[in-house]
């Protein structure tokens, strides 16, 4: 798609930095719009090179989505998707949700997610501009659709897919799926892989070890502690992604 993402957000250091390679994938402009963070979520989203905004948290609820409204509408933006830092979406997920918009059949796309949450919202020019003149009275989704809906605008509701299937369920993207291995473009995919290659050298080397003991009588003792090495290494980058995402639900309900 072409157009501005826009990614509201609060204490997100754990995840923003790819949700901002995923965004960069399927928009021209990405901008993230820091919601009152006290972690190190401004600092990563700035080795990411994407646009920054820092709001204050007593700004008030919907702050995050007047400012995105208020930026696409001041840089004349022709689509505009705002997407919640706890939604995790690949390019063609975006496509799917943007194309009502994109094709013109609709002017504002919501997509929700499987327990009924709005994740995404997408929004033409025309509808950027009507929900920019709400002002502070825009104090979120629900007042957007709102106004929207007095105004007579094209409303469309999508359910956001859940990230489900292999790289094997999908033959036909295994070329970009080994290449977002490769380059860490997936970080959680490629997390989870190359723990699971570590264990599994990890657990080859052991065996060697103790295989030759009982052949010889001849500990390789180095062998052993290499290959325990790896099992504990290979068990953390494995694992690693899921202690992330505990730690930033926990981080954000608790606002430390």
């Amino acid at each position: 798609m072409s157009g501005l993402i826009a990614l509201p957000c609060r204490n997100a250091e754990l995840v923003i930095g790819s949700m901002i390679m995923r965004a960069r994938q399927a928009a021209d402009s990405v901008l993230v719009i820091d919601e009152g963070s006290t972690d190190r979520t401004a600092e990563v989203v700035a080795r990411a090179g994407a646009t920054l905004v820092r709001l204050a948290p007593s700004d008030g609820e919907g702050a995050g989505v007047r400012e995105a409204v208020a930026h696409a509408a001041r840089n004349r933006v022709t689509l505009l998707a705002v997407l919640f830092d706890d939604q995790v979406c690949r390019q063609e997920c975006i496509d799917r949700i943007t194309e009502p918009v994109r094709n013109g059949s609709t002017d504002l796309v919501i997509g929700r997610n499987g327990d009924g949450r709005t994740g995404l919202v997408v929004l033409n020019a025309r509808a950027v501009e009507r929900a920019d003149a709400l002002g502070t009275a825009l104090t979120g989704f629900r007042a957007l659709v709102e106004r929207a809906r007095e105004d007579g605008l094209r409303i469309r509701t999508l359910r956001i897919p859940e990230e489900t299937g292999t790289v094997a369920a999908r033959p036909a993207g295994l070329p970009s799926e080994l290449r977002g291995l490769a380059t860490f473009s997936e970080p959680r995919a490629a997390s989870a892989a190359y723990g699971a290659v570590f264990v599994l050298v990890g657990i080859v080397t052991a065996v060697w070890s103790l295989a030759s003991f009982n052949a010889t009588a001849l500990l390789y003792l180095e062998g052993l502690v290499i290959g325990t090495g790896l099992v504990v290494t290979g068990m953390l980058l494995f694992s690693s992604p899921l202690l992330a995402d505990a730690l930033a639900m926990v981080r954000r309900f608790s606002g430390a």
